[in-house]
């Protein structure tokens, strides 16, 4: 077997579920009992002991592979890919354990329109510019069983990637068999601009777009979402666009977001096919995410209406 493969398959299996979920899913994660976490998402599943239990379907496993692959559809070899946030697109990992054939990806049926997600996404505050333009290019839809966001990420026109977002509560989660290669991405306005933002989220993206436009900033660049913490989406779009030249890490200013931006750091720095990138850290000036930065700006100013000042609020970002 090449060498590192064993390794990478062992490290994998050795990640405790609560230590992959306080990383990767802080948002989807609560205490219920003395010792016990259950999922936001799916409430009958019970994690104990470093043991995860999914009572309403009766299964469970001991680590964090277990659960990729078992409840978010992920196989085995991204899953792997994933845990060590180790990806290159020549990696091949060889196994004894037979080859779960990958799921296959299926967009959410589309509502017949997006009332619901324009609603929600300028209650949050994002522009109707960005939401339309999201619209038009296939980025954004709103889904038809659950009249959720969803947020789409492509390969070239190909759909690769796509996450739910609840427009009432706190439900999210990617669709099942996404690759997290291909993360959500908000274009630039010309096509050789040379410069990256890096968010958590989509509506982090979204968010920093309607900033820049509040201070009537002409900065010009992709906007692209990790679907959470790992580097997999970044790597993979350094990639597919190597005029990139300038790096903003704008990730959330919590725990988790600081860990992943100490680790990108690292692994940008040590990989000698983006020594020539320049790295800026950028976390939110107000709030843990740039959703809540947004928030606090639109509150500023709707006081400074309320109280007849002229000049609206602008925060550097």
């Amino acid at each position: 077997m090449p060498g590192g493969s064993d390794e990478q398959v062992h490290r994998a299996r050795e990640i405790p579920i609560l230590h992959y979920l306080q990383t990767h899913e802080p948002h989807n994660l609560r205490k219920c009992g003395a010792g016990r976490y259950c999922l936001k998402d799916h409430d009958s599943l019970i994690i104990s002991n470093d043991r995860w239990n999914w009572f309403s379907r009766g299964f469970g496993g001991h680590s964090a592979l277990d659960f990729l692959i078992k409840v978010r559809d992920v196989d085995f070899i991204e899953a792997v890919r994933l845990l060590n946030d180790d990806y290159s697109p020549t990696y091949k990992i060889e196994h004894s354990e037979p080859k779960q054939p990958p799921k296959r990806f299926v967009l959410p049926p589309a509502h017949g329109n997006n009332d619901r997600v324009i609603a929600y996404l300028r209650g949050r505050g994002i522009s109707m510019e960005q939401i339309k333009h999201c619209l038009e290019n296939g980025s954004l839809y709103e889904s038809a069983e659950h009249h959720s966001c969803v947020f789409v990420g492509f390969d070239g026109s190909t759909p690769r990637f796509a996450c739910e977002r609840s427009t009432t509560g706190d439900y999210k989660r990617d669709v099942s068999g996404s690759n997290k290669r291909f993360g959500f991405i908000v274009p630039p306005q010309k096509d050789d601009c040379k410069n990256l933002i890096v968010t958590e989220s989509p509506i982090d993206a979204l968010a920093h777009v309607t900033i820049n436009q509040i201070n009537g900033s002409n900065w010009d660049g992709y906007r692209l979402s990790l679907g959470g913490v790992s580097s997999l989406a970044l790597i993979s779009f350094l990639e597919r666009h190597q005029t990139i030249e300038n790096i903003r890490l704008c990730l959330d200013n919590d725990k988790a977001g600081k860990d992943a931006q100490s680790r990108i750091i690292k692994e940008l720095l040590g990989n000698q096919r983006f020594s020539h990138l320049r790295l800026t850290v950028s976390p939110p000036p107000l709030g843990k995410d740039y959703a809540d930065t947004l928030e606090a700006i639109l509150q500023m100013n709707k006081e400074q209406t309320r109280t007849g000042r002229q000049h609206m609020a602008a925060i550097s970002i």
